[in-house]
């Protein structure tokens, strides 16, 4: 429909007018200032003033579900500078099926223009505006015009003069949106529907209104439904059927007929609500249960497995004393809460400050993957044999203090080591975490850290369980070799890392499979297209730093069936790479609503609503879901 209204554009077009107004396209268009001269150096508002004849109408900036907002430009001499245009708040207009926004009557568009100090002051301020719109009633005329402005110049700001057009500029600026610090909100996606959120403490029994400023997120012809939440208002939104996404914010605008302040004065405000998860519904204590499974699968992880098990080696040789081995465990728990705890906080800060940030997103620092690489090489050593390291111990601690400030840094150390992996369920636990308020947060992150610690404490509380732990003997020589070489595998991988973010090495062109899935490079706008093609698509977020990532790519995703099926059914496959921070993955992952990597998402062809797969994926998993 646009394209038809710029095409009466181009060829129903009346010539253009020279004139200070304009009746044309059933409008009186002028050029307006609600003073008679300016100062140089300063900045004052000029108008857009069109009247309309009665029952036609112009558009606002997003015109819904048809139209065209006018556009202005400028024809200014050196040293005059136009602002864009102020948008007063525009209404609904539904027409039959569809619904457009924009003014009825008459409606004064606002311009800031900036003079500046140097321009003569000889001169007149000559203003030359080029002009299209579009006015409709049941039928749409473009119209276009030349209008022009002139004002002559004072010394001084006492010497500017308003004219009678100053109540109607005033009464125009109450009506352009604002923004409004005690306002906040947030938008939650739901299948088919928007939950917007909005946080306020002036609240009427007035019914919002959500102007969106992108043509593609809401149907605008769809009623808007208010009810008011503990602490504002929540409007609900039925989804567009062409909206693409992602998006990390829902912009625009809502209009309050009660008002935004105290005294109602303040009737729009500008709205940028934060898109977060739809997880609410997870009960508290599923999400903890699944934090508390996620860390014990975590002690199986390559990185941790040996650091837990020097630990274990070191109960066994040095404690014999139950009573004593369960001090250095509780210490080793204490290590790792208060990591978790420290974790969790940096990311409730950046979370507070607007910025996404997940599990394991550290590890896209060089610095921190050099680190690790470092901790884990030091560990690899001492279980050859090299060197026995000890904390020292802080001056006026017990002697056997040490010993529990080495557990405790030794639990911290397990943490920094495991931030790098996600076991199944910590997804779901994680973003529930990071989506609800921040205590709930903490006691997800709390039973995280508990799952981590718990198998070495309940080696120590229950002593019979070390019947499972062989007496100390040749074996554990030998045992702690192969444990270091893992660790020196995990040594090798972070160098890669470390390589493929500071540019000094590719691994992909290490290694290529012969027969590999065809990746492209993760974009929305690609996705998006490929959709569009009718094929399925097959989203892979992943990251060099990501333990899972790498195992499900080798054993899964390059797995020969995998391969076959995806050529055979002409799947379109992007992996969005979050090896270093990408302002576009993270939109993304924020989008599908998750905090952690990996991530596997799919739409079968033809379809708008993603498939988002397990974080352990499997052949099996994948063949079933692409050829349903």
């Amino acid at each position: 429909m646009n394209f038809f209204y710029c095409l009466l554009f181009l060829l129903g077009s009346n010539t253009p007018v020279l004139a200070q107004e304009v009746y044309q396209a059933h409008t009186h268009a002028r050029l307006v200032s609600e003073q008679d001269a300016v100062v140089p150096g300063s900045t004052f508002w000029v108008g857009l003033d069109l009247i309309l004849d009665e029952g036609w109408h112009v558009y606002w900036q997003n015109p819904g579900d048809s139209g065209l907002p006018p556009k202005i430009k400028w024809d200014l001499p050196l040293g005059i500078k136009a602002g864009d245009i102020h948008w007063p708040f525009p209404k609904r207009l539904d027409l039959g099926p569809l619904t457009s926004y924009g003014y009825a009557h008459e409606v004064l568009l606002l311009v800031p223009v900036i003079v500046d100090g140097s321009f003569p002051l000889s001169q007149d301020v000559n203003l030359h505006a080029h002009l299209d719109w579009l006015a409709c009633k049941d039928m749409c005329v473009p119209g276009r015009a030349e209008l022009n402005l002139s004002l002559p110049q004072v010394r001084d700001i006492s010497q500017v003069t308003f004219n009678g057009l100053k109540d109607s500029f005033d009464q125009t600026r109450q009506n352009i949106p604002q923004t409004i610090t005690a306002v906040t909100s947030h938008a939650i996606l739901e299948d088919s529907q928007w939950r917007l959120e909005i946080q306020t403490l002036s609240r009427g029994q007035e019914d919002i209104i959500f102007y969106p400023l992108r043509n593609d997120v809401i149907e605008h012809a769809a009623p808007q439904h208010t009810r008011m939440i503990e602490n504002g208002y929540q409007v609900i939104l039925r989804k567009s059927h062409i909206y693409q996404g992602p998006l990390m914010a829902l912009e625009g605008i809502a209009v309050n007929p009660a008002g935004w302040d105290d005294r109602g004065t303040i009737k729009a405000v500008i709205i940028h609500a934060p898109i977060v998860p739809a997880l609410a519904q997870t009960p508290f204590w599923l999400a903890c249960l699944f934090a508390l499974i996620g860390g014990l699968v975590l002690n199986l992880m390559p990185c941790v497995l040996p650091v837990l098990s020097i630990k274990v080696f070191h109960l066994v040789e040095r404690h014999p004393d139950r009573k004593i081995a369960l001090r250095h465990s509780l210490a080793y728990a204490l290590g790792i809460l208060v990591s978790v705890w420290g974790l969790a906080l940096l990311l409730f800060i950046l979370k507070a400050a607007g910025q996404y940030a997940g599990w394991g997103f550290q590890f896209q620092s060089p610095v921190f993957v050099m680190i690790v690489a470092l901790i884990l090489f030091v560990l690899a050593l001492n279980l050859f044999g090299v060197f026995e390291f000890s904390i020292p111990s802080i001056p006026g601690l017990p002697a056997t203090g040490a010993g529990y400030q080495a557990s405790f840094v030794s639990g911290v150390i397990t943490t920094i080591v495991a931030s790098p992996c996600t076991a199944p369920f910590m997804g779901t636990a994680l973003t529930v975490a990071l989506s609800q308020p921040n205590i709930v947060g903490f006691a997800i992150f709390t039973c995280l850290g508990l799952g981590l610690a718990l198998p070495l404490v309940l080696l120590s509380a229950f002593p019979f369980l070390f019947i499972f732990v062989p007496r100390p003997g040749p074996w554990m020589v030998h045992l702690k070799k192969v444990l270091g070489i893992i660790l020196l595998a995990c040594v090798a991988w972070f160098l890669g890392v470390f390589g493929m973010q500071t540019g000094l090495l590719d691994l992909s062109k290490l290694y290529q499979p012969p027969h590999a899935i065809h990746w492209q490079a993760y974009s929305s706008t690609a996705v998006n297209q490929a959709r569009e093609t009718g094929h399925g698509v097959f989203i892979d977020f992943t990251a060099g730093w990501c333990i899972n990532c790498q195992v499900n790519d080798l054993l899964v995703l390059q797995n020969h069936e995998v391969v076959r099926a995806f050529k055979e059914q002409g799947i379109i496959a992007f992996k969005g790479d979050w090896t270093k921070y990408d302002p576009a993955i993270t939109q993304a992952l924020a989008f599908y609503g998750r905090d952690s990597i990996p991530v596997y998402v799919y739409y079968p062809p033809g379809s708008t609503t993603p498939n988002i797969l397990s974080q352990l994926i499997t052949p099996k998993m994948i063949l079933e879901r692409i050829r349903k």
